[in-house]
């Protein structure tokens, strides 16, 4: 596990927070719209500092926020701040030897508790410095992120034929859908070869929807990078139940921290099935005066209450999916 808990103040939607918000090493975090799941995700993804480039889209991880939430007028972190105004502060403890950290952001700059070196950083998490980039990846729910995405696989594509990743890539996705796929072509547009009875035809990645083009991508990354903490926004967005518990199974054998968001029911009953191990599920909320509270369910609180509630719809309402 790479970072244990995280407290906000004043950044993006949330005002406080009740009590620190604490992680397992697979936590899915759920609640309403706009209780403070995306701005968890968000502040985690400035780890593991803000002026550190972010591997996929190589800006800094603060510009990368700022870019998300258009930021231009009034101070470039401006919309980073709770009601635009004042100063954000983001508290974490590492699992590291409880190593603790914070970050400052105002509406022009922003402060870390660690020096602006990248061999101070590296040291300070027990990494290589080439690691840095590449520690967190934070996957939002973009229009954008799958651009992203298919641009630095492209600097990937050599290391990916290498290690066999386009045929097993494949394979995984012949589990979700009804074609026959032998490999995938890492050229521009990524493309499948598919296999018919008595021919092959090439088919773009894009055309197979949202869905699979995102599992597939986000797979190729993780495979390759092998991170220490992944940050997926909406996670089930776009996928087909089936999809859901593969990809589920196919994360719980890695070893890197994963945090999720969710509305999707179907995510819970896939994890209560699986059983990845130390997991939570974390049901967030946020007071009219914008303090996040969270109340922390384990894998069988969650059993129980699937197995009590027939209508799925009822449990959607209860846990505020």
């Amino acid at each position: 596990m790479f970072v244990k808990s995280l407290i906000i103040k004043e950044f993006r939607g949330v005002k406080s927070c009740k009590k620190p918000i604490e992680f397992s090493n697979f936590t899915v975090l759920i609640g309403r719209n706009n209780s403070g799941k995306s701005a968890v995700l968000e502040a985690l993804s400035l780890l593991p500092n803000p002026w550190i480039s972010r591997y996929i889209s190589s800006k800094t991880r603060i510009e990368y926020l700022t870019d998300i939430h258009s930021t231009r007028k009034g101070g470039k972190y401006r919309r980073l701040l709770y009601l635009y105004a004042g100063e954000a502060r983001l508290d974490y403890t590492l699992e590291n030897e409880n190593k603790s950290i914070y970050f400052k952001i105002t509406k022009d700059n922003y402060e870390s508790s660690l020096i602006h070196n990248v061999k101070s950083i590296a040291n300070f998490f027990n990494m290589n410095p080439k690691q840095l980039e590449h520690s967190v990846l934070f996957f939002p729910y973009t229009t954008s992120i799958l651009d992203d995405l298919e641009w630095r696989m492209g600097d990937l594509k050599d290391l990916i034929t290498k290690k066999g990743y386009h045929i097993t890539l494949a394979k995984f996705l012949n589990e979700c859908v009804n074609d026959n796929f032998s490999e995938f072509i890492f050229q521009e547009p990524i493309t499948l070869r598919k296999v018919y009875p008595n021919t092959t035809a090439f088919i773009e990645l894009k055309d197979l929807g949202a869905g699979a083009e995102k599992v597939i991508k986000i797979m190729t990354l993780l495979e390759l990078l092998k991170p220490k903490l992944v940050l997926i926004d909406d996670f089930a967005a776009g996928f087909h139940p089936t999809m859901i518990r593969l990809f589920f199974n196919w994360l719980k054998k890695k070893d890197f921290q994963i945090i999720i968001s969710t509305h999707n029911i179907d995510v819970l009953y896939h994890l209560t099935d699986l059983k990845p191990k130390d997991t939570s599920i974390l049901q967030l909320n946020k007071s009219n005066e914008d303090v996040l509270c969270q109340e922390i369910f384990t894998l069988e609180e969650i059993e129980s209450l699937l197995s009590a509630n027939n209508d799925p719809r009822l449990l959607s309402g209860l846990l505020n999916l």
